[in-house]
């Protein structure tokens, strides 16, 4: 009996846990993130196409990196892209991935990038691929 129920406790919590996720439903979308569902249902062929379409805005530079000094110009942010906990370098790395092998694409501010990679250039798009 103690058998039995060494078996059926890890296995009844195992169900209880995967009924969870399963109620949950997929990742939602929002200003901040794409998820593999709306890249779907676009129809494009990459990752930038994804992103020119379905968020045009994490194209543009909006972020200044600092004030500009006398004589000098105000520089703007670059977007850049980070994959595996990488920086692949420009919004040009977007048109190497596929789009059917995409999870995310998940937008991050300056700051945010800056937290989680370190000091950077700028904004970045985080690529999270499907294993």
């Amino acid at each position: 009996m103690s058998t039995m129920r060494r078996v059926l406790v890890p296995l009844c919590a195992a169900m209880l846990i995967a009924s969870s996720l399963l109620a949950q439903g997929p990742v939602k979308s929002s200003s901040t993130l794409i998820t593999a569902q709306e890249i779907e249902r676009s129809g494009v062929g990459n990752a930038f196409e994804a992103v020119q379409l379905l968020r045009p805005r994490w194209l543009k530079a909006r972020e200044v990196l600092h004030l500009p000094s006398e004589g000098t110009d105000m520089r703007m942010s670059q977007i850049r892209v980070y994959m595996d906990d990488r920086d692949m370098g420009d919004v040009d790395f977007l048109r190497t991935i596929p789009a059917d092998q995409i999870y995310t694409l998940h937008y991050m501010s300056t700051n945010e990038a800056g937290a989680r990679f370190g000091p950077s250039a700028g904004p970045g798009i985080v690529v999270t691929l499907m294993r």
